[in-house]
């Protein structure tokens, strides 16, 4: 059973990695919030919560199928995800750079594009509700979330759509904004270098 805390401290994680994986990585530069704003006419008859729990596991499970590549905006920092047939000592994520792997990555609530689906299953497991507000234009492609975490404040994370998949995020935490722009399918054969590297790495410390 999951306890909320747990879900605090998944949205705590997924907020500190948009600014930077680690504490050698840059740090990513503040973009514009995009404001979105419900549609007068074409959302009245859509169903935004239900349209957004399709959205948010449609995309976790298409990273999962195919791999996933998260680019953090203002920042050479990327979180790779490759297929479970793609393994590498059983690892399947890692932080990476343009020059090296920098850390594996051990959960997938670190992706953009799974925490909200993970944490609505975690939540129903837990017999709870996850707490999330949703607004947004859906035939424009373009939806907010708010959440509120206990002793931490609001997090406020803006969605671009396109074809029912997310494709963009902005990420609004109490002391930071940051994005990531998102591509799914195997990563670059030079990130996947770099996944790879970063396994080694920490396999040789321990």
């Amino acid at each position: 059973m999951t306890s909320r805390a747990g879900l605090a401290a998944a949205a705590v994680a997924a907020a500190l990695l948009l600014g930077g994986c680690t504490a050698e990585a840059p740090q990513a530069t503040t973009p514009p919030v995009t404001t979105t704003t419900p549609s007068a006419s074409a959302d009245v008859d859509v169903d935004l919560d239900k349209e957004f729990r399709t959205i948010v596991d449609a995309s976790c499970d298409r990273a999962y199928e195919i791999g996933v590549t998260e680019s953090v905006v203002g920042s050479d920092t990327r979180l790779v995800l490759v297929p479970s047939a793609n393994a590498y000592n059983d690892f399947t994520a890692a932080a990476v750079n343009n020059d090296v792997g920098l850390t594996p990555i051990w959960s997938t609530e670190e992706f953009a594009v799974c925490i909200d689906s993970i944490n609505f299953s975690m939540s129903e497991e837990g017999g709870s509700e996850y707490a999330i507000t949703v607004s947004g234009d859906f035939a424009a492609g373009q939806l907010r979330s708010e959440y509120i975490v206990e002793d931490y404040g609001t997090f406020i994370t803006d969605y671009v759509v396109v074809d029912g998949l997310i494709t963009e995020v902005t990420s609004t935490a109490p002391e930071s904004t940051s994005a990531k722009t998102i591509r799914y399918g195997m990563p670059s054969d030079a990130d996947v270098r770099h996944f790879q590297e970063a396994i080694d790495a920490f396999l040789a410390a321990q």
